[in-house]
């Protein structure tokens, strides 16, 4: 497996101190997955999957960019 990307963002406002994580992996050559992570920072993150099975670059890819852009409006 190889990471080729991955964003860490986080959201701090009165009490509430959280945090997601997207990583856009590969996992065989040409074969691609988007797995998050998400939780209060400092506990054990929650995690799952985007992509149930792998998929070309260029929908992974389309997938970690709609997320991370979902996820900073």
């Amino acid at each position: 497996m190889k990471v080729l990307d991955q964003a860490r963002l986080w959201f701090q406002q009165g009490k509430s101190d959280k945090v997601y994580e997207v990583d856009l992996v590969e996992v065989v050559a040409g074969q691609h997955v988007v797995n998050f992570r998400y939780g209060r920072r400092g506990a054990a993150l929650r995690d799952g999957t985007k992509t149930p099975t792998p998929v070309p670059l260029a929908k992974a890819r389309a997938v970690f960019d709609a997320l991370v852009a979902e996820k900073t409006r």
